[in-house]
């Protein structure tokens, strides 16, 4: 591989390697596509169409192909996120178990609006689709962590708990 930075690289150079690692780790180059947005993800807090363009020439991928993996998934967002970023489900089954209420539970907590951040940059929010934990619903999420069911008391506790 050629160990040149590409044009235009959004990284540091030890982050261009973590990058480039993810090219070679599975047998097939692109198996390694959302650990590489995973890495990102959790760099920028969220993935800019440079970062995604990057990746994109780095995998030998068109840009869209990239830019539609990181748009189709939850845990990937392309707005700034806070340091911990809380997910809450609305699938079918969690909405029927309260999420509605939970999300306005967040936004009263946090004082903010969903996929706001909060002004010290702690925390932003966001309704997700189905997290496949049914049986903890609403479920809750806190920086792709399950932490399970969103209730008034487990909110109240994660935002005076997570600095």
């Amino acid at each position: 591989m050629n160990s040149t930075p590409l044009v235009g690289s959004p990284f540091t150079p030890a982050q261009e390697a973590v990058l480039k690692k993810w090219t070679t780790f599975y047998p097939h180059k692109e198996m390694g596509l959302i650990e590489a947005l995973r890495s990102v993800q959790e760099w920028d807090r969220h993935i800019k169409p440079e970062a995604a363009a990057y990746v994109a020439e780095l995998f030998g991928l068109p840009f869209n192909r990239v830019w539609g993996v990181a748009t189709f998934f939850p845990s990937f967002t392309t707005k700034p996120t806070g340091k911990h970023r809380i997910g809450l489900c609305h699938g079918l089954s969690c909405w029927l178990a309260g999420s509605p209420l939970m999300a306005q539970r967040l936004q009263a907590t946090l004082g903010v609006a969903e996929k706001e951040v909060t002004k010290d940059g702690r925390f932003s929010w966001e309704e997700m689709e189905c997290l496949g934990a049914c049986e903890q619903g609403p479920a809750l999420l806190v920086n792709d962590r399950l932490q399970g069911p969103a209730t008034p008391e487990n909110i109240s506790k994660l935002a005076k708990e997570l600095k």
